[in-house]
């Protein structure tokens, strides 16, 4: 019986954050179809609440970005590399880019800084399949494609650095920092709400 009771409670728990669609969204700019995700997730006390995100790094030229070393087969793939300013703007009309509390709120709901990466990356319960797609620092050279992801959050450190969320290859771990807002990184766009 404790056993049944044990399988149960763990179930519950599975069930409680889920993805519970993907559809696809095309951006009206120029034309790109993307993955989304409607995300349902329980924060503490039995509150839910839903996002909707895309499920693929955002591909939309502007000024100020620019793929891995700059070979468009990576943007395909990897999808663009921003610096901040461009990423604040880069999103679609009805989205905007990730903010600190919206990633809080995926650590909360999979499992905490430790253990979410599992979730969020390519084949992960999320669907959100993050895939390693480096960077670009200040000086222009490119670096990590396959083994870190780095993403964008919309909040500004201070007039020359920003926020930045880091998923990696080899292990689970979620990282928040603050980096120089001229680097180049990836985007996810979270559907306004």
């Amino acid at each position: 019986m404790k056993k049944l009771l044990l399988l149960l409670i763990v179930v519950a728990c599975a069930l409680s954050t889920y993805a519970q669609e993907v559809s696809t969204f095309t951006d009206p700019r120029d034309g790109t179809e993307y993955k989304v995700v409607n995300l349902q997730i329980e924060l503490e006390g039995g509150i839910y609440i839903e996002r909707i995100w895309m499920a693929e790094n955002l591909n939309y030229e502007l000024e100020g970005s620019v793929c891995y070393k700059n070979y468009p087969a990576y943007c395909g793939k990897y999808g663009r590399l921003y610096d901040w300013v461009s990423a604040k703007t880069a999103c679609p009309e009805g989205w905007h880019l990730s903010t600190q509390l919206e990633w809080q709120e995926l650590m909360i709901g999979f499992g905490g800084y430790k253990q979410a990466g599992k979730a969020l990356k390519e084949g992960g319960s999320t669907n959100l399949n993050i895939l390693m797609g480096g960077f670009s620092n200040t000086e222009g050279q490119f670096s990590d494609i396959g083994k870190t992801a780095h993403l964008w959050d919309a909040e500004l450190g201070d007039k020359r650095t920003a926020g930045l969320i880091s998923l990696y290859a080899d292990y689970d771990e979620v990282s928040h920092d603050v980096i120089k807002a001229s680097n180049k990184n990836s985007c996810r766009c979270v559907k306004d709400y």
